[in-house]
């Protein structure tokens, strides 16, 4: 990888920069006593926006480096190491994530609980 950043992983670093301030004016809220409901809101704001962040670190992964490893002849490894750093992530992989090859805006067929399935 070149020392300069990409786009996207300069686009991320911002948020995260952003994020970090963020998160500093929630520890005041919360040193400050402040309503709780409020310091909930900020924080799935912060939350939403790490979220995207990973989005677009994934993006960019797919673009760089895991692109590289396909065209070096080492796509399987590449594909198990994505496997397993988004099995973890709900963004990516939850309920309502859109890697089922549902298209955008398209709703997804979510499967029934019946007493005895997990979940």
């Amino acid at each position: 990888m070149s020392e300069e950043l990409t786009a996207k992983k300069r686009a991320a670093l911002n948020r995260l920069k952003t994020v970090r301030g963020h998160l500093d004016g929630i520890i005041r809220m919360v040193e400050s006593d402040a309503y709780c409901v409020d310091v909930m809101k900020q924080i799935s704001a912060v939350q939403s926006s790490l979220e995207r962040s990973n989005r677009v670190m994934l993006h960019n992964h797919l673009e760089t480096c895991f692109s590289s490893a396909v065209l070096d002849g080492r796509g399987q490894a590449a594909i198990e190491e994505l496997i397993d750093a988004v099995k973890f992530t709900p963004a990516l992989t939850g309920p309502e994530a859109r890697l089922a090859g549902a298209a955008v805006g398209e709703p997804i067929e979510k499967e029934p609980v019946t007493a005895g399935s997990p979940g």
